[in-house]
């Protein structure tokens, strides 16, 4: 059965166009996927598909049909019966899109109240039914929380309980996964594919290209608003015809990109500067940390050695102690017990007095840099704060400045542009920019391209890796994408309930996993359809397999 008619979409913003002649269809039980990078024009178009394009948007069609309503007539009442009741529509920012004032439980018992005729008496349990089926653990304690009392992949979960509350004929999900680890995206894909097997309608919008081919019957390639490519997922992955759709495919990092480049204007495959003069020894340990928040132990007796240069991976699922643990080796939160040294120096046991001159030695780069920028300062203000407090005479900023922005790929222009001005890729150069202002020797990421389309991953992973040889630097990437781990580390740590339960080269961990809980890891990343090699080993492939891309 047809749910979905799209004929012709145009959509412009004060003349401007952002999506231009697009087609679709989705039929019951059926997943249209649209990827393509930041500003193709995706969100715009599923904004468009459930009203919500904004007041200054200009949306026209040859033909918008859900079942047998014109959406293009619909008024402003007649959309809200249709949002929730008849399309659900999962956003990738759950912080914004949940109520701060609401408990997660009264947000989804609104949306069944409003949309579905069950009796008040078992509202609260449909809701922990829906809080269990998205994979909330503890449903009983969770349902009287806030959305700031929740972390990132559990405000999504929430979020997509409420958006299937009502259960729609068609769920337009907008980036569902990115802020989810591999086991708990895992979770969410196959609660998709049953809502598919059922009948549901879906429309799924995401940059990862792995998570697409595992649910979609149809993909559409976006690119400057308008289609380059559309067609099965073993006809996009494995046989793409658009030099864009390659370009997006290569950009993917895994183990065959391990030594390679992954940005599109490389003039070689191979990585282009080499470190000099590197130091050897330890540049940051840290002894048998523990750590509690209440009565929770998240910080279990966990002790790190990282190397002068090397680049340290550290992978786990939300809520295994990962950000703990980099706050605790940032000095941002002092262990239980145990201690943390930097090039043997007892960085944990100084006073903030003490450590004030070696905190620029130890930068961070985060997910939000936006969340991390006054909004009212500009580029060169977020820059000359860092400068200031490494001393730099304040008449050579500009000049510094501009230096910054020239080392991580942006113009001087952007100097005087605000955060909100930039893009999510641009905010994240910034970021990386302002902790170089600082000559920082070690560098903690903390889920620092987790948000970023592939192609504006590749060009920030090509960039920390240039800039971690030409400075020297020593590197703890924390991320949940083993694709991305697997591409930058020399080696890995896997992180679980508070223990590193192993740690290894990467070619031992990932090739041959010692424990369950890692296997477990490896075995949840979703796979995509290829004919060429096997990342692995590189080796030529039959087509008939299908190889784990990005977690």
């Amino acid at each position: 059965m047809r749910l979905l008619t799209v004929e012709d979409l145009n959509v412009s913003f004060s003349g401007s166009p952002a999506v231009r002649g697009l087609s679709l269809s989705v039929d019951a039980g059926q997943c249209v996927a649209i990827v393509g990078e930041s500003g193709s024009g995706k969100s715009v178009t599923a904004r468009a598909l459930v009203g919500l394009a904004g007041d200054n948007a200009s949306v026209a069609a040859k033909s918008l049909q859900l079942g047998d309503k014109d959406l293009l007539r619909l008024s402003s009442s007649q959309w809200r019966n249709v949002r929730g009741r008849h399309i659900g529509f999962v956003l990738q920012d759950a912080l914004v899109s949940l109520d701060p004032l609401k408990t997660i439980g009264a947000e989804i018992a609104e949306a069944l109240t409003q949309h579905v005729d069950l009796p008040r008496t078992q509202v609260r349990q449909r809701v922990l039914d829906l809080l269990s089926s998205v994979g909330i653990p503890d449903p009983e304690e969770r349902i009287g929380q806030f959305a700031h009392q929740l972390s990132g992949g559990l405000r999504q979960r929430a979020l997509i309980a409420s958006a299937i509350a009502a259960n729609p004929a068609l769920l337009i999900a907008d980036e569902p996964t990115t802020a989810l680890d591999v086991i708990v995206q895992a979770q969410i894909l196959t609660l998709l594919r049953e809502m598919k097997e059922k009948g549901t309608g879906l429309i799924l919008i995401s940059h990862d290209l792995a998570v697409v081919s595992s649910l979609a019957d149809h993909i559409i390639v976006l690119k400057d608003g308008s289609v380059v490519e559309s067609g099965s997922p073993e006809q996009i992955f494995s046989n793409p015809q658009a030099p864009y759709t390659r370009a997006l495919l290569a950009a993917i990092p895994s183990a065959a990109t391990r030594g390679k480049r992954l940005g599109l204007n490389a003039d070689s495959l191979q990585r282009q500067t080499e470190p000099t003069n590197r130091k050897e020894g330890p540049a940051l340990q840290a002894r048998r940390l523990v750590k509690r928040l209440g009565s929770r132990l998240v910080v279990d007796d966990v002790s790190v050695n990282l190397q002068i240069g090397e680049t340290l991976g550290l992978v786990g699922a939300s809520g295994s102690g990962k950000t703990t643990l980099a706050r605790l080796l940032l000095a941002l939160q002092q262990p239980d017990s145990g201690e943390v040294l930097i090039k043997e120096a007892p960085w944990s046991r100084f006073t903030e007095k003490q450590r004030r001159s070696v905190r620029p030695r130890v930068q961070l780069v985060s997910q939000d840099p936006l969340g991390s920028f006054d909004p009212r300062y500009r580029v060169i203000d977020i820059l000359s704060e860092a400068l200031e407090i490494v001393g730099l005479p304040k008449r050579d900023w500009a000049a510094r400045a501009a230096e910054l922005m020239s080392s991580v790929g942006l113009s001087e222009a952007h100097l005087s542009r605000r955060p909100r001005q930039l893009s999510g890729g641009q905010r994240q150069r910034v970021a990386i920019a302002r902790a170089l202002a600082m000559k920082p020797d070690i560098l903690i990421c903390d889920e620092p391209v987790s948000a970023l389309d592939v192609s504006t991953q590749a060009q920030v992973l090509d960039l920390l890796d240039d800039l971690k040889n030409q400075f020297g630097l020593t590197v703890l990437f924390i991320s949940h994408d083993l694709g991305v781990v697997h591409h930058v580390s020399d080696r890995v740590m896997v992180m679980h309930a508070g223990k590193i339960v192993e740690e290894g080269s990467v070619e031992d961990v990932f090739l041959h996993p010692r424990s369950a809980y890692a296997k477990e890891l490896l075995a949840a990343l979703p796979r995509i359809p290829s004919s060429d090699h096997n990342p692995q080993t590189n080796e030529p492939r039959d087509g008939k397999d299908s190889i784990p891309l990005s977690a």
